[in-house]
């Protein structure tokens, strides 16, 4: 049985941001009044973890695993796997949770130089949010999530990581462990399950990082 695993790594700063103007850049492609009927979503990858943009914020589509094949969906024939949605987020602000119609000014932007799609919108006169996705070149199988949130006034925040497992997958199983050492404390959420045949066993893991030092994390 062959073993994949993944790997998501959460950057989340609350410093204030920096507006630029890019629709004269040729490197990149904005899109401002998204239409989540007409919507048609572009891919981040690294060459094995390709991310799936969706309409939703702080969501993907599908997380597609390469090299990795099985039986499912169209018959007998191996399809590519998708795997672990291991990017996906919840954002609550002021203990409410945050969807399409709570918010305004959404924008997506897709950067052709650094291969990330940046998603910002604003959540009323309370925060603005800049979310940012790659998947890493220097690690294969690990994507990247940047979230930047400048607060407008005094405000409670409370993001969170969430891994969802499609349909296919079987016997999943979800795991979380700490990592602590003098420097850093990691918090690992992971989920394992097999796939549709039973051939691979998929896995897949995220964690926050602050800017802060290890004690003085939000």
């Amino acid at each position: 049985m062959r073993i994949l695993c993944l790997c998501l790594l959460l950057f989340v700063s609350l410093l204030p941001l920096t507006a630029q103007d890019l629709s004269q850049s040729p490197w990149h492609i904005q899109a401002r009044n998204i239409d989540p009927a007409n919507y048609y979503g572009i891919t981040v990858a690294n060459g094995m973890v390709g991310l799936v943009s969706s309409p939703e914020p702080m969501r993907v589509k599908d997380v597609v695993l390469n090299g990795a094949y099985d039986y499912y969906q169209r018959g007998r024939v191996s399809n590519i796997l998708k795997t672990f949605n291991h990017v996906n987020m919840n954002l609550d602000v002021d203990r409410r949770r945050i969807g399409r119609h709570d918010i305004s000014n959404y924008a997506q932007t897709l950067d052709m130089k650094k291969a990330a799609l940046t998603t910002t919108f604003d959540v009323g006169d309370k925060v603005s949010v800049r979310h940012t996705l790659m998947s890493l070149r220097h690690l294969p199988y690990t994507a990247m999530s940047i979230v930047e949130i400048t607060a407008k006034k005094d405000v409670e925040v409370t993001p969170m990581s969430v891994i969802e497992a499609p349909d296919h997958l079987a016997d999943v199983r979800n795991y979380y462990s700490e990592i602590d050492r003098p420097h850093v404390l990691i918090q690992l959420l992971t989920s394992v399950a097999n796939s549709p045949s039973g051939k691979l066993k998929v896995a897949a893991s995220s964690s926050f990082i602050f800017d802060e030092p290890h004690g003085s994390e939000p």
